[in-house]
């Protein structure tokens, strides 16, 4: 679709609004050591502490290898063994990280290319395209509902890409002539993965190989967040994103090679995500979790910062359209495994996970839990 197209065709879907807050990447730069602003410090218990973490090889999140998918036949034991590890990192972490996964390494640097580029932009420049009211698009924070809530030490730029009535082009930066071309590209290859991804959590379900494709609709409602967080003088005293569970389907993120910054939540311990160059960290969001009556989990994770070196990471949310009816599938309820969770449209959610700060899984539990 050309440009002013897709521009015309985008409709606010008012799903609220979120307040405004100075730039994290701005205050950086001339903050001193012992002045970071009391929003940005967290309480004991939130902070970032080494005490905290797991950081035994035994304890990392798994790393599965879509090529043995690729190339072996569903009876050989090379490809059983990988769906195996697959089934287990969805029960038990909710995480993992994939490699071989066919995009080329040069989009993937690009995508990264544009990212840096915009967040190296001015401030008054990356203001163009500040976070508007009703559409949790463009440059800034979201999830900031309350004045005396506790900041993260971090900005984004969230766009969304499909389907086209959401797309709001006003808030696609132009500066470089390459952003529009590369996102476009990037979301193309990531959803490719994530449809396959889901195939294969259905395989391992004993589900339609269409299950989770035919469940997201025929609008799927990819959404990609770009952050970045500027180094802190005092790391162990703030977040740069707070713990939560993503509110959609699946989330695939490109990590920062250089910098480790992502948590995920295990056994009430942090588990640092090491990056794995070219690949993805695949996370379930809370969607899944109901289709799957909770045998997929959707997991806390959260973003820490460093005081030496800034943190870039690009994600993409692959989700169910907005008008999906999501309820656990019948074939995962049975005596065993009673439901779990009350059936509701999709955009109820997305209103609901909206109006409310990151924290925790308390969305989906509030909003769904039987």
């Amino acid at each position: 679709m050309a440009g002013g197209e897709a521009a015309d065709s985008f409709v606010n879907p008012n799903w609220g609004e979120s307040i405004q807050v100075e730039s994290v990447q701005e205050l950086a730069l001339n903050v001193h050591p012992q002045a970071v602003p009391q929003r940005y410090i967290r309480p004991p218990e939130e902070r970032p502490t080494s005490a905290s973490l797991l950081l035994s090889p035994q304890s990392a999140i798994p790393v599965i290898d879509m090529n043995n998918f690729i190339l072996h036949t569903e009876d050989d034991a090379a490809r059983q063994i990988e769906m195996d590890r697959l089934s287990s990192a969805c029960q038990e972490w909710g995480f993992f990280q994939i490699v071989n996964h066919g995009i080329p390494h040069s989009l993937l640097d690009g995508i990264k290319g544009v990212a840096k580029e915009f967040f190296n932009l001015p401030l008054q420049e990356k203001q163009k395209y500040a976070t508007q009211p009703g559409v949790f698009q463009g440059y800034g924070k979201i999830f900031v509902v309350a004045e005396d809530q506790k900041l993260d030490w971090g900005d984004l730029l969230a766009l969304a890409l499909m389907p086209n009535k959401l797309k709001n082009l006003a808030l696609w930066p132009t500066v470089s002539t390459k952003f529009r071309g590369t996102v476009e590209k990037y979301a193309i290859e990531v959803e490719r993965v994530a449809q396959e991804v889901l195939s294969l959590f259905a395989e391992n379900l004993h589900l339609e190989t269409d299950y989770f494709k035919n469940k997201f609709g025929s609008e799927p409602m990819n959404m990609m967040r770009m952050n970045f967080y500027p180094p802190c003088p005092t790391p162990d005293l703030v977040l740069g994103l707070s713990p939560h569970s993503d509110g959609g389907g699946i989330t695939l993120l490109l990590q920062d090679d250089q910098t480790e910054g992502l948590h995920v939540r295990k056994n009430n311990e942090w588990v640092p995500v090491q990056p794995i160059p070219y690949a993805l960290v695949v996370n379930i969001g809370d969607l899944v979790e109901v289709m799957t009556n909770g045998r997929y989990k959707s997991v806390e994770h959260r973003a820490v910062t460093s005081q030496e070196r800034a943190r870039l990471s690009v994600a993409l949310f692959y989700n169910a359209s907005m008008d999906a009816e999501v309820a656990p599938s019948t074939k995962l309820v049975d005596e065993d495994h009673q439901v779990r969770y009350r059936k509701f449209i999709h955009d109820e959610y997305i209103r609901y996970y909206l109006s409310r700060e990151l924290k925790g899984k308390h969305p989906l539990g509030d909003f769904a839990k039987l």
